[in-house]
Order: C-alpha cells, then sequence, then structure tokens
C-alpha cells in the first residue's frame, strides 16, 4: 500500500506536468483528498505584487489572533474559535466548512489569516458536513454562547454578518445549510470552493445531495484548474448558471489549483477569498475592487476563466 507521503508527492508532481495519465492523476488525488484528508506541509504559493488587491489580501491583516477551544458536556471538543485580538466590539464571523473526512485542523492557518483581518472564524471537528445541519447548529450555538456571559464570545459577534465558507462536501454544506434551513437564510454570503458533482460524489459512494439554484445570497464560487475529476470547470459554470435573483455572484477559476487547495493557508485562493469575506462583512471598499467595477480577478492572468454576474 502506498504511503500517504508518496501519494501527496506522485499527486504533486502529476499536477505539475499535467500528464496525460488522467486516470492515474484522478485516483491518486482522490485518495489523497478523501481517505488521507490531504497533504501537509505544501510549499507556500507566492502572490505577484502586481495584483495589488489580491496581493494586500494574501497577507496578514492588522490584528493578532487567540484560538479558543469550545468543549460539549461531555468535555469533548466540538468547535474552536478564532479570534482577532486588541480589538473591541463585535465582529461579523465565519462558519467553517469541512472537506470529507477532515476538521478544523486542515484549515487551521487560513481561519487564523481570516481572523488577522478582524473576521472571527467558528471551525468544528465534525467530518461530515454534507447536511447543513452541524452549520445550522453553529448558528444556534453562536446565539447562546454571545448572550451568555461567562463564555468567551459574550458579545463578540455580529450576528448580522455571518458567511460560511466551505470545501468539497463543505462546500455543499455550506449550500444545503442556506438553502434548506429557515436559520440558514440569514447568512450573509458563501464563499465555496471544489463542489463535488454527482458523479464524484456517487464515485465515492458518498450519500448526499444539494441545489445550488435557491442560493439567494452574493456568493464566490472557486475551482481550479487541476480539479478536472471533482470539481471541473464545467460544473462550476454550471452552478454559476442556475442561480437565480439579483445577487452578486462570481465564479473564478484559479491556475494550477487542485482539490486541496483550501487546506493548510488556502494557497493560491487565500487573497481573492480573504477580499470577498472582508467585502462582503466589513464593506471593505478596496477589497470590493477585485470583484466589482472594473474587478481586479477579471484581469488577473491566475484566473481564468472568470465570469461575474450582479
Amino acid at each position: 500500500m502506498l504511503t500517504s507521503q508518496v501519494l501527496c508527492q506522485t499527486m504533486w508532481s502529476d499536477q505539475k506536468r499535467r500528464s496525460d495519465q488522467k486516470p492515474w492523476f484522478a485516483v491518486s488525488m482522490l485518495i489523497a483528498v478523501f481517505v488521507l484528508g490531504g497533504c501537509a506541509a505544501r510549499v507556500p504559493y507566492e502572490y505577484d505584487s502586481a495584483e495589488r488587491i489580491e496581493f494586500r489580501y494574501s497577507l496578514p491583516g492588522q490584528y493578532d489572533v487567540v484560538r479558543i477551544e469550545l468543549s460539549d458536556k461531555n468535555s469533548q471538543a466540538q468547535y474552536a474559535a478564532y479570534l482577532p485580538t486588541e480589538s473591541k466590539g463585535q465582529h461579523p464571523l465565519v462558519i467553517w466548512q469541512n472537506g470529507t473526512g477532515v476538521d478544523i485542523e486542515t484549515y487551521d492557518a487560513i481561519a487564523r489569516h481570516l481572523a488577522t483581518w478582524g473576521i472571527v472564524v467558528l471551525g468544528s471537528y465534525d467530518k461530515q458536513m454534507a447536511s447543513g445541519q452541524s452549520a445550522i447548529a453553529s448558528l444556534r450555538h453562536v446565539e447562546r454562547w454571545t448572550a451568555d456571559r461567562r463564555h468567551p464570545l459574550y458579545q463578540r459577534i455580529d450576528q448580522s454578518r455571518v458567511a460560511m465558507a466551505g470545501s468539497s462536501q463543505g462546500a455543499v454544506g455550506a449550500i444545503n445549510a442556506h438553502t434548506r434551513f429557515r436559520k440558514g437564510r440569514s447568512i450573509r454570503t458563501l464563499a465555496i470552493h471544489g463542489t463535488p458533482t454527482a458523479q464524484a460524489i456517487k464515485f465515492f459512494g458518498l450519500d448526499f445531495d444539494y441545489d445550488a439554484s435557491t442560493v439567494s445570497v452574493p456568493i464566490f464560487i472557486m475551482t481550479g484548474t487541476e480539479d478536472e475529476f471533482i470539481s471541473p470547470i464545467a460544473w462550476n459554470e454550471a452552478i454559476f448558471d442556475s442561480l437565480k435573483g439579483s445577487a452578486l455572484r462570481v465564479m473564478g477559476v484559479s491556475t494550477d489549483a487542485d482539490h486541496i487547495e483550501f487546506a493548510d493557508d488556502a494557497g493560491r485562493m487565500r487573497g481573492y477569498l480573504t477580499a470577498w469575506l472582508t467585502f462582503q462583512l466589513l464593506g471593505d471598499a478596496v477589497a470590493a475592487k477585485a470583484f466589482i467595477g472594473p474587478a481586479e480577478i477579471t484581469t488577473n492572468p491566475d484566473w481564468t476563466p472568470v465570469r461575474i454576474k450582479n
């Protein structure tokens, strides 16, 4: 049996040269993602400072960050909350949605990064989040915690500014939480990556589905050129085209990004992911220019194709 290290090395080398042996490329990636939970310690992506907005938000923000473990009644770790320190008042919230078989530890670096920009991130140890129920439970917990004087999140979160972000099965969970639950309609925006096709879901014997067509809030849809089996470009374009209503929608394809790009520090997607969330949750006018007007993302050579509708 191949070790996780060998699988990761194979996946990364194959994605670089875009081997014609597509079946092996797909299978090696899928095993790493769904069985091993991804690869660790990849080489940090170097952003081009010429893309000023993307570069700006790829860097840490102004806040230091504290991580707080939140346990259930049996003292078992249930959530990890990432809070901006040395700040007063309430902050917006991102509820993070995990990919299949992994938990918030896989996304620790990007959660910390977002918190440096003044956003509280709530991550879960739930490894199966497709139904959306876990995200809704998180919203209910937040309501209770922010009203409890004894809780570290007391009066720290602005519940009118909540987003959901997730990758792969986590993207499905974010969609379902928003579209299938009344409470999910309070979500202000979604940022999803690597949303799987029905064929990929079936391939792994997983039992979940989703319908993105009824998403009614601004949404940023991301995939990569190397995510050809699980979340190909055409599938993400179909999701984009299915959306109804007038809310801002953006679909972007990151060159050379693969299905585990959101892991660790979110690699090639960190800059615009952060810009989207600060734009939507903090009203950041600089970040907004990445997606509206003469949107920077549309001229960035590392993102193509890009589609925007407002």
